[in-house]
């Protein structure tokens, strides 16, 4: 393995490698600038046909006793965070990469080598694929209120409640919470129909976490999250697909909301998983 802007020899105690992501090795030249904490230089160790981008670290600041408090405190894995991701996207505009996690460690560069010369065919295999490959985020966001609202207004009981006094509004308490059900029930089975407009268009799907409520719009929650994996170049086609949808549900308080390209983080395969291996460590993902 020829090393690249990597200055000290990580056999010095306590140093170990930072691995953002792997590209073709042609582009290890591109690996200029600042590593995962802003000081230490950017580099590339090549194997073959592959370049792993990557930055020397002290392993104690990411494990045991320092390394514990630090991937709990905002403040100092925001910053590093953000470079994580400027680092992938500065990449890309090089080579098709494989995305690797935040907190990807390895102790030495024996180690990193020993899992590029493991997984170099999954790796060059999925950089290929990603020459080709995008992905991209579908959430959907749900006005509670107004889907509630708008449910209310299409039930056929409304227009047989009591003109007024207690039975009216007993009865309307109850058709209210039948139409928060309803929302959200409906909210659910959009999903297939949105699953429908995408066919022949997205190449493989992952269902994440949906999205946490946020301070700008406390009034919509998330209900799904998508990660789609496109043909390079969809966006177009995905916009045509999605628009005459997107109008007909946010009527109902459902909102999408499609954004990328990104790294294909979520259809990567998983490397050094093998029984017993521990050249990859990870700290935090």
């Amino acid at each position: 393995m020829n090393a690249r802007e990597t200055p000290r020899s990580t056999s010095e105690e306590g140093v170990g490698l930072y691995v953002f992501c792997f590209a073709r090795a042609d582009a290890a030249g591109v690996a200029v600038g600042q590593g995962i904490d802003g000081a230490t230089p950017l580099g590339a160790r090549v194997h073959e046909d592959l370049a792993a981008i990557c930055c020397e670290v002290p392993l104690h600041e990411w494990t045991g006793e320092v390394g514990e408090p630090h991937l709990k405190d905002l403040a100092w894995l925001g910053p590093r965070a953000l470079r994580h991701e400027a680092v992938i996207e500065q990449m890309m505009h090089a080579s098709p990469v494989l995305p690797l996690r935040f907190g990807c460690l390895f102790s030495s560069a024996e180690r990193l080598e020993e899992l590029l010369r493991r997984e170099r065919a999954r790796i060059s295999a999925f950089i290929e694929k990603a020459a080709h490959e995008e992905e991209w985020s579908l959430q959907g966001l749900l006005d509670v209120r107004a889907c509630e609202e708008a449910m209310l207004a299409a039930d056929p009981r409304v227009a047989k409640l009591p003109v007024q006094g207690g039975a009216r509004y007993l009865m309307e308490q109850k058709l209210r919470k039948d139409a928060v059900r309803a929302a959200r029930a409906w909210a659910q089975e959009t999903q297939t129909e949105l699953a429908r407009a995408l066919e022949g268009l997205v190449l493989e799907r992952r269902s994440l976490r949906p999205p946490s409520r946020n301070a700008e719009q406390p009034e919509r929650e998330g209900v799904f999250h998508w990660a789609l994996l496109l043909p390079r170049g969809a966006e177009a086609e995905l916009s045509r697909r999605l628009e005459p949808l997107a109008e007909q549900l946010s009527a109902r308080g459902l909102h999408l909301s499609a954004r990328g390209p990104w790294p294909a983080y979520n259809f990567a395969p998983t490397l050094g998983d093998t029984p017993g291996d521990a050249s990859e460590v990870r700290t935090h993902d």
